[in-house]
């Protein structure tokens, strides 16, 4: 399990990092964060970020980048959408 949260987390951030800098290349798109105000994110008004909390302020990002790997717009990324992801990228799997 634990395993799967840091596959996780490092997915959204290779997501989050890679959308802006393919942004021409997919149709355009790039992100920005809606806001860069550890308040705006802080719903619970703790002065500090809980990682859902955290997570959640990212989600409208994550859908974005998931969705322009998603080319056919099935609701998944397929091997052929991700491999040219990584290509975009200037990267590659082991298999």
């Amino acid at each position: 399990m634990k395993n799967m949260k840091i596959a996780a987390v490092l997915f959204a951030s290779l997501i989050i990092a890679s959308v802006a800098v393919a942004g021409n290349y997919y149709h355009g798109h790039g992100y920005m964060m809606p806001s860069w105000d550890m308040t705006e994110m802080d719903a619970d008004g703790s002065g500090s970020l809980s990682f859902d909390e955290y997570t959640e302020s990212h989600k409208e990002s994550l859908r974005g980048g998931f969705d322009m790997i998603d080319e056919n717009n099935d609701g998944e990324i397929g091997e052929d959408e991700w491999q040219k992801f990584l290509e975009v990228h200037g990267m590659s799997t082991n298999s």
